[in-house]
């Protein structure tokens, strides 16, 4: 069975540890945490993830900036994308949609979704935007 590849760009060490965690437990799942923009691109240039994870939030990794690079690229743009952000953020969730994020969701459904997220799975989901 060919495992899935996950990479999220995150900063907060909870949510890294939940995702590693969650990921660890499915099976055929494995999950990356590049610790730079820069690593981060390079990783998804040389093997493109089956998804990206977005904390919207994070000042590191600049996601609109992010997702801007990755949908001007051809070889990219197809990679599905699924960003996180508090519920009240509405002008954020609509800039990430139209920066290309395909899938934004509030931080606690994305929590409480997150084994059918990591796997895939969407189950309708509630989402942002």
């Amino acid at each position: 069975m060919e495992r899935r590849r996950i990479i999220a760009a995150l900063e907060d060490l909870l949510f890294r540890s939940k995702i590693h965690e969650t990921a660890e437990n499915l099976e055929g799942v494995e999950a990356k945490f590049p610790r730079s923009p820069k690593k981060l691109l390079d990783e998804i240039r040389s093997s493109p993830p089956d998804l990206l994870v977005l904390d919207l939030n994070s000042e590191r990794f600049e996601p609109l900036k992010i997702l801007g690079e990755i949908n001007s690229d051809e070889t990219l743009k197809n990679i599905p994308t699924v960003g996180f952000l508090s519920h009240v953020q509405k002008d954020l969730a609509l800039k990430a949609k139209e920066s290309g994020c395909d899938r934004v969701m509030a931080r606690s459904a994305f929590t409480q979704k997150l084994p059918e997220v990591l796997a895939g799975r969407k189950d309708g989901a509630e989402e942002i935007g």
